[in-house]
């Protein structure tokens, strides 16, 4: 038997699997129309079978707020009520210049340091409201340091000079009860122990001593004296005994004379120490306040010996201060900034009241005399409908030759701000020429929830009442012109208007509760 040891013939390699393949009998078309039709049937499961879940249903909306109101018999009686027709009036016709909000410069600062410094800390923001003394930022300034530092050296030099006064006034106060018992012939040894713990400063030693040797002196005369009557000596002993107590007599009287004036001396010398130190105090804080930083001077000059109260202070710190209630307009302070005196940190401007500043031109020029009592009206495009009493503060007398218009200037109040520096506003001015305007009158004017509006009688009760909203125009005199929502001859309420918005408010709010 034969063996064959030939090697096997090599295999072919195998290729992908694909649609003709798997569908050999239909070829590779219809293959892909079965494909088609699954992904076709996907879609369709998804879009019918696998929807998203139905959102849960919105909240039905909160009952709308009453606007009629009826009164009982006792509280329309009290309310007074009185109703009157819209009715057409002839008005002046009215002119608008154009003019901008500015602020009033004499309530506008620019806030710069009066010592140069870096800035620690920042404590106002731009816009922020602040009071009269707020801190608005906070500087290191070896200035402020060093006149910091000479104002306690000089608090402690106060406190010396004090410390010395009160001594000599002691001093002054005890010479002054001594001497009057030195000359009752009070003994030495008594007075020297009554007055051992007595200040009686550089006089005790001159004082005493002389005191002490005329007492020695007068009781040497009196022995001689008695031996010369006993005539145990002769007049010579007596004589120089004599004239030994004359001696310290006289001595002693100078010496109480010097005591005196010594005491008195040095006690104006020291007062008036005390005077210079007191006086050198108020410069060195005078010179702080110019650095502006205020410093009591009263507590200063009180507590000048209390070193322990400073013992801890931060000297370079300066604080920089409002000076007045306002809004922060600019600023320009940031932490580690450098700060010199010409820096502006701060611009703070008073806002409660701000300026009109407008252009009026010589086609309005007959309107200025109408403008004399100071009273003209302001609008503003940011609040329409709504108009601003303002108070003309003055009229320019002279034309500017390039625009042909004279400057015009007027304050108003701006309640919470709404009055924004560098808003246009239009300034209305009453014309020679008249027009017929719908109105009614400003009594019945109110605003329910920001909505301006007048009450109607309705129902025929004549107690019952229906808030409808109207717009209005400008105000004249007592009458308010409609623009719309209301027709000429329609009743409105001119008496009472309030007492039936209080009444209707009052009720949408038991109704909530």
């Amino acid at each position: 038997m034969s063996v064959d040891f030939s090697p096997p013939p090599a295999s072919k390699p195998q290729r992908p699997i694909g649609l003709k393949d798997l569908f050999p009998r239909f070829g590779l078309e219809l293959g892909l129309g079965l494909v088609g039709a699954l992904l076709l049937a996907n879609l369709v499961y998804f879009a019918f079978f696998r929807r998203a879940p139905a959102p849960a249903p919105a909240p039905p909306p909160a009952p709308a707020a009453a606007t009629t109101v009826t009164l009982p018999k006792g509280k329309f009686q009290a309310a007074g009520i009185k109703t009157e027709p819209a009715r057409v009036v002839s008005l002046p016709s009215e002119v608008g210049v154009v003019g901008r909000i500015e602020a009033n410069p004499d309530r506008r600062v620019e806030i710069r340091p009066r010592a140069s410094g870096v800035v620690r800390e920042v404590r106002a923001l731009l816009g922020q409201t602040v009071e009269k003394g707020d801190v608005l930022a906070i500087l290191d300034s070896p200035d402020i340091g060093t006149a910091r530092l000479n104002l306690r050296g000089r608090q402690r030099e106060l406190a010396t000079a004090r410390t010395e006064a009160a001594w000599k006034d002691e001093v002054a106060v005890n010479v002054a009860k001594l001497i009057p018992e030195l000359r009752k012939n009070v003994p030495a040894a008594t007075l020297e122990k009554e007055y051992a713990n007595r200040p009686l400063g550089a006089n005790r030693a001159l004082l005493l001593q002389a005191y002490a040797e005329l007492e020695i002196a007068a009781h040497e005369e009196e022995k001689q004296r008695d031996f010369l009557k006993k005539g145990i000596v002769g007049e010579h002993p007596y004589f120089l005994a004599l004239h030994t107590r004359e001696s310290a007599l006289a001595k002693f009287e100078a010496a109480r004379e010097q005591v005196q004036y010594d005491a008195a001396q040095e006690q104006r010398l020291v007062t008036q120490k005390v005077q210079l130190a007191e006086s050198a105090v108020i410069d060195a804080a005078q010179r702080l306040r110019i650095l502006g930083v205020s410093e009591d001077i009263e507590s200063l000059l009180a507590h000048a010996g209390d070193i322990v109260k400073h013992l801890h202070e931060d000297v370079t710190i300066y604080l920089i201060n409002s000076p007045f209630d306002g809004t922060i307009i600019t600023k320009t302070a940031v932490p580690s900034q450098k700060a010199e005196m010409n820096d502006v940190l701060f611009t703070l401007a008073d806002l409660s009241n701000v300026w009109v500043m407008a252009s009026v031109g010589e086609s309005e020029f007959a309107l200025l005399p109408r403008m004399r009592e100071g009273k003209i009206r302001l609008t503003a495009a940011a609040y329409p409908g709504r108009t601003f009493d303002a108070k003309l503060l003055s009229v320019g007398a002279q034309v500017d030759p390039n625009t042909r218009t004279v400057p015009l200037l007027a304050e108003t109040a701006n309640p919470g701000g709404i009055l924004k520096l560098g808003m246009f506003a239009r300034i209305v001015l009453d014309s020679a020429a008249t027009e017929d305007a719908l109105t009614v009158p400003s009594a019945a004017v109110v605003a329910i929830e920001e909505k301006k509006g007048v009450f109607r009688p309705s129902g025929k009760d004549g107690r019952t009442f229906t808030f409808h909203p109207v717009a209005f125009g400008r105000e004249a005199g007592e009458r308010t012109v409609v623009i719309s929502g209301l027709a000429k001859g329609e009743p409105v309420v001119s008496a009472g208007a309030f007492y039936l918005k209080s009444e209707l408010i009052l009720q949408n709010q038991t109704e909530d509760e």
